[in-house]
């Protein structure tokens, strides 16, 4: 089994405390570390990265492995997705030139594709009342179907992808779950729709996020409460069928993260994360990262409380030792399995226009 950890918020100087570096090593852990880049007018300014390259290396030394986590400026998704492939690869040419600037390299950088922020924000963050983030919703999934650009997309994603592995430089990629329903049909429905271009894509590893801390409540009428593990074994084990050991799982979340609204839906105790690393085990699952690394050293939303080095290396410990264990079946989730399979093969599927 291998282990990884995100960090979205902490610095290079905040991660290369003594204590930091020696948990991170002592677990064998890949650092997942965010590099956001600032709004610049397009520029993107590889200043930073010879913090992030140093941070590597003193991981490296310690016996622990550092990810890129490469993030663009919100007003340009921050999210890597299928309208910024071309800000994506400007980016990753001002990191590419910075490392051979500063002298090394990430053993990984994770493409993270996800809706674009604005997007996000209008239909999911809080404040709009419901029923505008639903008109939101229907808008954008209706409007952002394009197959042209989605393959487009695609293919110049994969031209970045295969750049960084000339480089010596292996590439994972965040996974929506409910993707996964585009792979077992072998589509492009939901990834195109939700504007992610992800199984065309050659990535090294494809991570798939079960952040069930509040997956269930974000999408109750997919996730019936109680069935968050059955769910995650279902899906995580189809995801390993098709391919093999690149088949990752995050678990989620520590932490309220960088997202508005998820205050109060985090784990903040470590065997809070024991059923779903045992469901992942089960599924076949051999690396299982979690995010992320701020709620596993800080006790407080505001970061300023530092847990005990107990408390924090039992999230790791927990990785290590729960044992796999098949979550029963869940009838209500069998059920909505089948009807979101059904409207992306019968329905959106053929209206889309991919048969």
């Amino acid at each position: 089994m291998k282990f990884g950890v995100y960090c979205e918020t902490l610095s290079p100087r905040e991660l290369r405390q003594k204590d930091v570096v020696e948990l991170l090593g002592r677990h064998r852990l890949t650092l997942g570390h965010a590099l956001r880049f600032p709004e610049d007018g397009g520029r993107f300014a590889p200043e930073r990265l010879g913090e992030h390259l140093a941070l590597a290396q003193t991981l490296r030394e310690a016996g622990a492995a550092y990810c890129l986590w490469p993030l663009l400026p919100k007003s340009l998704g921050y999210w890597i997705n299928e309208r910024n492939v071309e800000a994506t690869a400007r980016m990753i040419e001002t990191i590419l030139a910075g490392c051979v600037k500063f002298g090394g390299k990430p053993d990984w950088l994770v493409v993270d594709v996800e809706t674009p922020w604005p997007q996000m924000e209008a239909m999911f963050f809080p404040g709009p009342p419901w029923y505008a983030r639903a008109l939101s919703f229907a808008k954008y999934f209706l409007t952002n179907r394009n197959p042209r650009r989605f393959a487009w997309a695609s293919k110049r994603l994969s031209e970045i992808v295969r750049t960084l592995q000339g480089e010596g430089v292996r590439v994972s990629s965040a996974v929506f779950p409910f993707l996964i329903a585009d792979l077992i049909d072998d589509g492009h429905t939901l990834q195109d729709y939700l504007e992610m271009p992800v199984f065309p894509v050659p990535f090294d590893a494809y991570n798939a996020m079960f952040y069930n801390s509040y997956l269930p409540t974000a999408v109750p009428l997919v996730v019936p409460p109680g069935s968050a593990q059955r769910v995650l074994y279902e899906y995580a084990g189809e995801l390993a069928r098709r391919v093999g050991e690149r088949a990752w799982i995050t678990l989620g979340s520590t932490w309220e993260g960088v997202i508005p609204g998820n205050e109060g839906k985090s784990f903040d105790r470590a065997s809070q994360f024991a059923p779903d690393v045992a469901a992942a085990k089960a599924a076949g699952i051999e690396t299982i990262w979690l995010y992320c690394l701020e709620g596993v050293l800080f006790a407080d939303r505001e970061l300023t409380v530092r847990r005990p080095l107990a408390d924090s290396e039992a999230f790791f410990t927990v990785l290590a030792e729960t044992p796999a264990a098949v979550p029963p079946p869940d009838a209500r989730w069998t059920r909505n399995r089948a009807i979101l399979e059904r409207l992306l093969r019968d329905r959106l599927h053929r209206a889309y226009g991919w048969d």
